[in-house]
């Protein structure tokens, strides 16, 4: 992993160990409503263009959670953090079996913004099911879990927005089988929609290879 892949400002080397503290300049009110758990960080998990994900440990729980730090608009503006903060506290409001829980969120030191979630460990979706060799019905059954947590989410008033196959796990053993969405967070400068997440859920489909 390049020293550019982390946020701007801290490498992913620096990140190591570092603990991500509230943020000096929001408001009590603010912090206490977000329940921003302190986290050590332990390494890096994936990079994309606007975003960083790390694994992390919460401090006095060594409950693994994911980090997922968030590059943020650096015109001066805070609509983009405030809009931040709108999404986080509906993430934190809705929990479902089928997606990992959103338990707070801050501002780095480098001033983007972080969404912590419980780790689930699992393997990709379509891998699980061919290397299961899992018949259409089998994976028809696994694909309405999928469905059944994005419709909950829009329920609750949150939309993915970047569904794909590679953020849907099964999670648990081969026997018992449980499909996770990961990846839920915030998106600067754009609210995700239901048609979105319906061309998300086609693309998941397609790599289980059943037809909608």
């Amino acid at each position: 992993m390049s020293a550019g892949a982390g946020p701007r400002g801290l490498c992913p080397a620096c990140l190591l160990g570092l603990a991500f503290e509230a943020d000096p300049d929001s408001d009590a009110d603010d912090e206490e409503s977000l329940r921003a758990p302190v986290c050590r960080v332990l390494t890096v998990l994936s990079a994309e263009g606007d975003r960083t994900t790390y694994l992390a440990e919460e401090a006095g729980t060594r409950r693994l959670v994911t980090l997922d730090v968030v590059k943020l608009p650096r015109d001066g503006s805070g609509e983009a953090l405030s809009s931040c903060r709108e999404r986080l506290r509906a993430l934190m409001r809705w929990s479902h079996p089928g997606a990992p829980r959103v338990v707070g969120g801050r501002l780095s030191p480098a001033g983007d913004f972080c969404v912590v979630a419980h780790y689930v460990k699992g393997q990709r979706l379509d891998r699980f099911c061919e290397a299961q060799e899992l018949d259409a019905a089998a994976r028809a059954r696994l694909f309405a879990v999928v469905c059944d947590t994005i419709a909950s989410g829009h329920q609750g008033g949150v939309s993915h927005g970047r569904l794909r196959p590679d953020l849907v796990v099964a999670s648990g053993s081969s026997h018992d089988p449980r499909p996770v969405v990961l990846g839920y967070s915030v998106t600067p400068g754009r609210s995700p929609t239901a048609e979105d997440d319906a061309a998300g859920l086609e693309a998941v489909a397609s790599g289980l290879r059943i037809a909608t």
